[in-house]
């Protein structure tokens, strides 16, 4: 960066400037701006700030609500890298919160013109959020209507663990196992349905050890009345989790046709954020917005290496935005044409 800038603060200004923004892109725009190389661009700057500021007053809980920078996952699908269910939800939630921006800026647009050409920019998709919400809940969980295919899986999931269940409560209450017990209750242990048995009557109760306490004193059998079931469970188990890779990569590979689209949506976005930050902290500080002419045709001779000829500076009360406004002492700084 530019020393002069540095001595400024100038960085400082944009860490400050960056804690604004809504959401991560926009906060990386707030820390690589750099101050605009030319008249035009910086009045369009200003314009820009302006209308984000009236855009507040107009709609004082306007922001950038559940947005994220969703663009690895846009990347790895892409790659044909599967998007876990969690991501895919931050997709979503991100194609609503935009959704939600470009309907309110396109319909402020005679208010705020410049704001509604960058919310143009962004291309509702609603399909891919259907699509989203279809097959996972707000928990991120595949439902059971994500596919007929998974919803016949889990049916018959469930009634296998139950029929497991029922073998092992009918087995725990008998007096025959009972007694060999280190208590009733039914657990689990590598996917397997399992009882509690006292390891000195391992022999008593015919079946598989998958674990034992940390005392030692006791061993978590899977009887071999319900080995069979437990294989047919385990098949649904991997027969599931097939079926949700397969869903899961379906999804993805929508996000992938629509990558172009997505990476132009959180740019768009990530723009907006950045004006809108500058606009709230141009009201956090009560700045003015300046007003900038440009320069005359004709400028005055150079009258030494020292001397910037042509541009006028008039700053009236001015102070450096990162002194405490209660402290500071405003002072008024002219620099004419020479």
């Amino acid at each position: 960066m530019n020393r002069h800038w540095e001595t400024l603060e100038f960085p400082k200004i944009l860490a400050r400037l960056a804690k604004y923004a809504d959401f991560s892109a926009g906060a990386e725009l707030a820390l690589s701006l750099t101050p605009a190389p030319d008249y035009r661009e910086a009045r369009e700057r200003l314009a820009l700030t302006a209308e984000a500021r009236a855009l507040f007053v107009a709609r004082p809980d306007f922001a950038l609500g559940g947005i994220h920078d969703i663009r690895p996952w846009v990347e790895q699908a892409r790659h044909e890298v599967i998007i876990m269910p969690q991501e895919l939800l931050q997709v979503r939630n991100t194609l609503l919160g935009a959704e939600q921006v470009h309907r309110v800026l396109t319909r402020l647009e005679a208010q705020f013109p410049n704001l509604a050409d960058i919310a143009w920019r962004i291309a509702p998709q609603p399909h891919l959020i259907a699509s989203i919400t279809r097959v996972l809940d707000d928990r991120g969980e595949v439902r059971d209507s994500a596919s007929p295919e998974l919803a016949r899986i889990r049916h018959d999931l469930r009634v296998a663990q139950e029929r497991i269940q029922e073998r092992l409560r009918r087995m725990v209450t008998s007096p025959e196992v009972a007694r060999y017990l280190q208590d009733t209750v039914i657990t689990r242990r590598e996917g397997r349905f399992v009882i509690p048995v006292q390891a000195g009557f391992k022999g008593q109760v015919p079946g598989v050890v998958h674990d034992r306490s940390t005392t030692g004193m006791t061993l978590f059998m899977e009887p071999l009345a319900v080995v069979e079931l437990n294989n047919a469970l385990r098949e649904l188990t991997l027969a599931e989790e097939e079926e949700v890779y397969r869903i899961l990569a379906e999804l993805t590979h929508q996000v992938a046709a629509v990558g172009t689209e997505l990476d132009a949506l959180i740019q768009a976005l990530a723009e907006l954020d950045l004006i809108l930050a500058r606009a709230r902290y141009a009201d956090e500080i009560q700045a003015t917005l300046p007003e900038l002419l440009p320069l005359p045709q004709t400028l005055p001779p150079v009258a030494g290496e020292n001397y910037g000829v042509g541009a006028v500076l008039r700053l009236e009360g001015a102070r450096h935005p990162l002194l405490d406004p209660q402290k500071v002492v405003p002072v008024d700084i002219m620099l004419d044409a020479e």
